[in-house]
C-alpha cells in the first residue's frame, strides 16, 4: 500500500490553521499533522527538528505567526522571533530535508503607497515592525532557495475563528452599537476558507526550482469603511456607520493585492471581495465552529 502525502500545519490554533482543519475533511488524500503553538513552538529549533523527523513530511504549511500588529511595535523581539528567526529554522530544516514549503505572509511587506493592486514584482517596503518581521521570515526563506515551495502573500483574512476585522464588526452590529471605521485603508478582504482550499488544491502544481512568491486575495478591493457597512447590510444589521480618516502610521493605506499570477498559474478562479464575503454570511460559514 502506498503511504498517504504527508503535510504538517504549524500554528494550527490560528484562525487559518483552524479552517485548514475544516477543509482537510474534504481532501482525504493526503495524512495530515496539526500542530498548535501549545505543541510546537517553532522558534525552538531543537523541538521543531524532533518533530519534523517524527512525521517525515512530504510539506509543510507554516501559519504559526505573530499577527498583533500594534503589539509588535511594542515587541519586536517578540515579532521578529516567530515571524523571522523561526522562518529560517523552518527553512534550514526543509532545506536539509528536501521538504517542500508553504509559508503564509502578508499584504503588509507593502507600504501602501500605490494606487493600483499589488504585483509580486513590487518593491516591498514594510512601514511597521509586523511587517517587516514578515518580509524578512520571506527573505530567510528565498536565501534557502528550496525548490518546489512557495511564499503565499494574503490580505485582510477573516474566519470565525479569531478575533479578526469582519468579527469585530459583526460583534458591534449584533450588539446595536452606532460607531466610526476608517475609509482611507483599502484592501482585499479574504477568506481563511477560501485561502486553506485553495492551498490544498494547488499542492501537485509545486514544481518549481526555486521559491517562488504568489498573492492570493479576493478580487477586487474595498475601505474597512466599506467592509463594515456590507456586513451591516449581510446580517440585516441596524447600526449607523460613520466614515472616517485613520490616525493609525503603521497600517498601509492601500495593500490590494493582485492575484493574476496565482490564477494563471493555478487555473482557480477567484470571485471579488464582496461576492464572497456573501457567499461566508449567506452560507453561515461564520458559525463554524472546530
Amino acid at each position: 500500500m502506498v503511504e498517504k502525502y504527508k503535510l504538517l500545519i504549524t500554528g494550527s490554533n490560528g484562525q487559518l490553521g483552524k479552517a485548514l482543519m475544516l477543509t482537510s475533511k474534504s481532501f482525504s488524500q493526503y495524512k495530515y499533522k496539526f500542530l498548535s503553538k501549545k505543541e510546537l513552538d517553532i522558534s525552538d529549533y531543537s523541538n521543531l527538528n524532533k518533530k519534523i523527523i517524527e512525521f517525515r513530511p512530504d510539506l509543510i504549511i507554516n501559519c504559526a505567526a505573530f499577527t498583533k500588529v500594534d503589539l509588535a511595535e511594542a515587541m519586536p523581539d517578540n515579532a521578529n522571533l516567530i515571524n523571522s528567526i523561526s522562518v529560517k529554522n523552518l527553512a534550514k530544516i526543509c532545506s536539509r530535508d528536501s521538504i517542500k514549503l508553504i509559508h503564509v505572509s502578508t499584504d503588509f511587506v507593502f507600504d501602501g503607497k500605490k494606487s493600483s493592486p499589488y504585483l509580486e514584482t513590487d518593491f516591498p517596503n514594510p512601514i511597521s515592525v509586523y511587517g517587516k518581521s514578515k518580509l524578512m521570515g520571506e527573505k530567510n526563506i528565498i536565501r534557502y532557495n528550496l525548490k518546489n515551495s512557495i511564499i503565499i502573500r494574503t490580505s485582510w483574512l477573516y474566519s470565525p475563528f479569531s478575533n479578526n476585522f469582519v468579527n469585530k464588526i459583526k460583534s458591534k452590529i449584533e450588539n446595536g452599537d452606532n460607531f466610526n471605521v476608517v475609509s482611507d485603508q483599502i484592501g482585499s478582504p479574504t477568506c481563511a476558507f477560501d485561502l486553506a482550499k485553495a492551498l490544498l488544491l494547488i499542492i501537485p502544481k509545486l514544481k518549481f526550482n526555486r521559491t517562488e512568491i504568489f498573492h492570493f486575495s479576493s478580487a477586487g478591493y474595498c475601505s474597512r469603511h466599506e467592509l463594515a457597512s456590507k456586513i451591516n447590510m449581510l446580517i440585516n444589521g441596524k447600526s449607523k456607520i460613520n466614515p472616517t480618516l485613520s490616525q493609525n502610521k503603521i497600517r498601509p493605506k492601500f495593500s490590494a493585492l493582485s492575484s493574476q499570477k496565482f490564477i494563471d498559474y493555478f487555473d482557480i478562479y477567484l470571485d471579488s471581495w464582496d461576492k464572497m464575503l456573501e457567499f461566508y454570511f449567506l452560507n453561515n460559514l461564520h458559525k463554524n465552529e472546530i
